[in-house]
């Protein structure tokens, strides 16, 4: 359940996670930007083309809690406080972005 406010996760962090399977990674990037390397198992929803609903009925469906990426972190903290008021899950931000994931020596995946 939220609590009202996007949680920023590191690095790290996110890997347990992942590894635990108890999230859904949001890529708001746009498609060129996300074939040229992403998590895996990120999904690509960019803020051009931004579907609340579907983030909705993705989080109540899978029960999950919702993770949002982007290159810096920027991006993808005002999507993430966008859908936050219409989720009763989770929301994190991925603090630094992808640039913190490299930089702290994880990979990404190319599509």
């Amino acid at each position: 359940m939220t609590d009202g406010s996007v949680n920023f996760v590191e690095s790290g962090e996110l890997d347990h996670l992942i590894a635990q399977g108890n999230v859904t990674l949001i890529d708001v990037r746009e498609p060129d930007e996300f074939k040229s390397g992403h998590i895996s198992g990120a999904i690509n929803m960019p803020t051009s083309n931004f579907d609340i609903p579907a983030l909705v009925d993705l989080a109540d469906d899978k029960e999950t809690d919702l993770v949002f990426i982007c290159a810096v972190g920027q991006r993808s903290f005002g999507a993430a406080n966008a859908v936050l008021p219409h989720l009763d899950c989770k929301v994190m931000n991925l603090k630094g972005g992808l640039q913190s994931w490299i930089r702290d020596g994880f990979d990404l995946t190319q599509a």
